[in-house]
C-alpha cells in the first residue's frame, strides 16, 4: 500500500535498529515455522505451567525477551521479560545471544514496543509537566514556588489500562518507574543510596542485586542525558518530572490468558524479582472478553466509576478510622488521568467490534468526567478533578475502516470514536496502525 511506510522509517523513527530489508517472504514464513516448532517441542517441553498461546500473547513474549536483552536498544528491560520464561529454555534468548538473532519478528514487535513504551512516557510527562511554566522575573519565581509548594501535598493519579496486556511486563516496568520521582527525592535531601534487595546470602541473591543495580544505573545514564524537546512526538525513554504520583495499573484479556499469567508472575517473576511483590509493583488483572461488549463495558465501569467508600453507621473506632484514612488518602490526589492502551487486540476481534470498542472507552472516560465534576460541584470540597484534556489512548493496532498507513482515514476514524489524533505513525505489518490520541473536548 502507498500510503505505508517501509519499516526502516518506523524503526527510525522510534530508534530501533530496522528489519532485514533484503528478507524475503519465505525467508518471513520459514522463521516463523522455526520459532512455532521451538515453542511446542522445546522451548514450553518442561514448563509445569504450560501458558497457552492465546493470539500469538506468549510468541510475543519470547519476542519482547529477546529484544528487552539487548542493551543497545530503546527497550532494554533489564531482563524483566526474560523472568517469565521457563527456567532453562529461556537460555536461548540470553542477552549473550541476542545478536546472533536475524531482525524478524522480534524486530518488527520491537518497533510497537519502543513507540508504546515511549509514547506513554511522554504522556505521563506531560501530564506531570502541563502546568509547569519557567519564570521570567522576580515575582513570577515566586509565585511559582509558593503553588509548587501549596501543590506537593497532593499529587496526580494515573490510570494505565491495557487493553489485551498478554504476558507484556509494561505495566511493571512504569510501577517501578513511578517510584524514582520519592527515590531522587530521597537521594536529595538525604544522601541515601539506590535501593537494593536484601543482603546477598546465596547465588539468587547475588544474581537479583546485580539485576537492580543495573536497573538503576541504566535509569541514571538516562537521566544525565539533555532531552531535546518536550513535546508529545518526542520519544523520550524515562519520566523526566521529579514530581511525585500515584499509578495504577490494569489489564484486561481473556480469562485463560489472565490466569496463566497470575501464575508466571506468582511462581517467576516475583520469586526471582521479590522487591516487585514488596513494593505492590505488581497490575490489576482483570478477565474479559472483548467481543462483548457489555462485558467490557462493565469491566471498563468497574475501574473508572468506582463509587466512593459508603458511610457505616455503626459505632466501631477502627470502622471510623479506616473512613478518615480512605477520605485522606483521596483528598491528597489533585487529578485523575487515565490513559488507555490497545497493542495487538483489535486484530483478532469481530468484524465492527473495534470501532464500537473506541467509542466505548470514550464515552466511559467521559461519563466518568462528568460524575467526578457533578460529585465536587455537590460536596463542595477540593476532591480531585478531571479534565477531558488530560485522557489519552495508545494504540499499537489494526483500526477499522483505514486502510493501509492513510492519516487522513485515521483522524476521521478517531473523531467519529469520540478522540482526537495527536500522533500517527503507520508501519507494516499485522499491528500496522500506531497512535496517540486524546479525548474530544
Amino acid at each position: 500500500n502507498p500510503t505505508t511506510p517501509p519499516p526502516a522509517d518506523a524503526a527510525i523513527a522510534v530508534g530501533v535498529k530496522p528489519t532485514l530489508e533484503d528478507a524475503s517472504k519465505g525467508t518471513w514464513k520459514r522463521a516463523w515455522m522455526i520459532h512455532r516448532f521451538m515453542m511446542k517441542v522445546i522451548l514450553h517441553r518442561f514448563d509445569r505451567i504450560q501458558p497457552k498461546d492465546s493470539k500469538l500473547a506468549l510468541a510475543c513474549l519470547w519476542w519482547k525477551a529477546l529484544a528487552g536483552n539487548d542493551p543497545t536498544s530503546p527497550v532494554y528491560d533489564s531482563q524483566l521479560s526474560y523472568d517469565l520464561l521457563p527456567p532453562i529454555t529461556r537460555w536461548f534468548v540470553h542477552r549473550r545471544f541476542c545478536r546472533w538473532y536475524p531482525r524478524l519478528h522480534h524486530a518488527n514487535v520491537e518497533i510497537r514496543t519502543a513507540y508504546l513504551d515511549k509514547s506513554v512516557s511522554n504522556i505521563i510527562n506531560t501530564i506531570l509537566n502541563g502546568n509547569t511554566n519557567i519564570p521570567h522575573n522576580t515575582t513570577s519565581a515566586t509565585t511559582a514556588t509558593t503553588n509548587t509548594t501549596n501543590n506537593t501535598s497532593r499529587k496526580k493519579k494515573i490510570r494505565l489500562i491495557v487493553m489485551g496486556g498478554g504476558y507484556d511486563t509494561r505495566s511493571i516496568k512504569f510501577l517501578e518507574r513511578s517510584s524514582l520521582p520519592l527515590q531522587r527525592n530521597n537521594i536529595k535531601n538525604n544522601g541515601s543510596t539506590p535501593p537494593t534487595p536484601h543482603q546477598p546470602h546465596h547465588r539468587q541473591s547475588r544474581k537479583q542485586q546485580r539485576r537492580r543495580r543495573r536497573w538503576w544505573n541504566m535509569r541514571k545514564r538516562k537521566k544525565q542525558q539533555p532531552a531535546t524537546t518536550t513535546t508529545i512526538n518526542a520519544f523520550q525513554t524515562n519520566i523526566t518530572s521529579n514530581e511525585q504520583y500515584d499509578l495504577e495499573c490494569y489489564e484486561l484479556d481473556l480469562p485463560e490468558v489472565v490466569r496463566a499469567k497470575r501464575q508466571l508472575l506468582d511462581s517467576r517473576l516475583f520469586r526471582r524479582r521479590p522487591w516487585l511483590l514488596k513494593d505492590n509493583y505488581y497490575p490489576n488483572l482483570i478477565s474479559v472478553d472483548f467481543n462483548n461488549l457489555e462485558d467490557t463495558r462493565s469491566a471498563l465501569e468497574g475501574i473508572l466509576l468506582r463509587a466512593p467508600p459508603k458511610e457505616d453507621t455503626t459505632e466501631d473506632d477502627d470502622d471510623d478510622d479506616d473512613d478518615a484514612t480512605a477520605q485522606r488518602s483521596s483528598s491528597n490526589i489533585s487529578s485523575v488521568h487515565n490513559i488507555i492502551l490497545f497493542e495487538g487486540v483489535m486484530i483478532y476481534l469481530n468484524e465492527g467490534i473495534p470501532h464500537s470498542l473506541l467509542e466505548l472507552c470514550s464515552s466511559v472516560v467521559l461519563r466518568a468526567g462528568v460524575e467526578s465534576n457533578n460529585s465536587n460541584n455537590n460536596n463542595n470540597t477540593a476532591l480531585a478533578s478531571f479534565s477531558s484534556s488530560g485522557q489519552y489512548l495508545c494504540f499499537a493496532d489494526r483500526l477499522e475502516n483505514i486502510p493501509g498507513g492513510d492519516e487522513d482515514a485515521a483522524i476521521v476514524e478517531m473523531e467519529g470514536t469520540g478522540w482526537e489524533l495527536l500522533d500517527w505513525l503507520p508501519k507494516p505489518g499485522l499491528a500496522r496502525h500506531m497512535g496517540v490520541a486524546k479525548l474530544k473536548e
